[in-house]
């Protein structure tokens, strides 16, 4: 299964609309809460913020349903 980042676009009940990064799982949706940057060093935070970057990049923004 592959997958990536996915900047998705939020609306809640009240018309206020927020984005969040997920992931995003080819065939198989995308997890339910944004992803949290964290990791167990700097390059960890480093590869995470430039992979999520070079995914918007290439896939753009989804509505979140």
């Amino acid at each position: 299964m592959t997958w990536h980042y996915q900047l998705m676009k939020h609306t809640d009940d009240n018309g206020y609309v927020w984005y969040g990064v997920h992931e995003f799982y080819e065939g198989n949706g995308y997890t339910a809460e944004p992803e949290t940057v964290r990791g167990q060093d700097e390059e960890d935070i480093k590869w995470m913020l430039e992979t999520m970057l070079m995914d918007i990049e290439k896939h753009g923004v989804k509505d979140y349903d």
